[in-house]
């Protein structure tokens, strides 16, 4: 069975970081009946998780529940390194988990050692540590993970959006309004 394809539908599925982009997969996955848990920093209001269909939950508990775990976080230093050993050998065996977001918020060492040991079922990785990858990166060697350059930002609707939302916030800026979708706070 661990080489069949698993269905999403109906899925525990766990999102780590519930900022812009968190929030639009959950709105995704809605459409897939699955049961969305998530962890942020921040909380949003009760009215948005009820909208979104998602449930709170400490980074444990999503870690040991979720059929998929996919992280959505930035880089900061509160997040570098976040998904270690620690939660990684808490999700179950048949587990999958993808990150997206950035390659250093994941201790890759770790989950080599969960992947290459058959603790989960596998991951799907768009972002390393080093970027692009290392040649000798022992991920490479696996048939349980599947590896993909960070290149979604260079679809065409993608570079649109990129330069709508630099125009926009170009925009406030000069009307002395703060910018959108600031990470670290400045």
């Amino acid at each position: 069975n661990a080489h069949l394809p698993m269905e999403l539908s109906r899925k525990t599925v766990g999102i780590v970081g519930l900022g812009k982009i968190g929030k639009e997969v959950a709105k995704r996955l809605k459409g897939f009946e699955c049961n969305i848990l998530y962890y942020d920093t921040i909380r949003p209001s009760e009215s948005v998780e009820l909208e979104l269909g998602v449930k709170f939950c400490d980074l444990e508990e999503i870690f040991r529940k979720a059929d998929l775990v996919t992280v959505h976080v930035p880089l900061m230093p509160e997040t570098r390194q976040m998904v270690a050993a620690g939660l990684l050998n808490l999700m179950k065996p048949s587990a999958i988990f993808l990150n997206t977001a950035r390659g250093e918020v994941v201790n890759e060492r770790d989950l080599y050692e969960v992947l290459k040991e058959r603790k989960i079922r596998g991951a799907g990785l768009d972002v390393f540590g080093k970027e692009p990858i290392e040649s000798d990166n022992p991920l490479l060697t696996l048939d349980n993970v599947v590896l993909t350059s960070h290149k979604a930002s260079t679809t065409v609707e993608a570079i649109s959006n990129l330069v709508e939302q630099v125009c926009t916030n170009l925009s406030r800026v000069a009307r002395g309004q703060r910018p959108e979708n600031i990470v670290n706070g400045l």
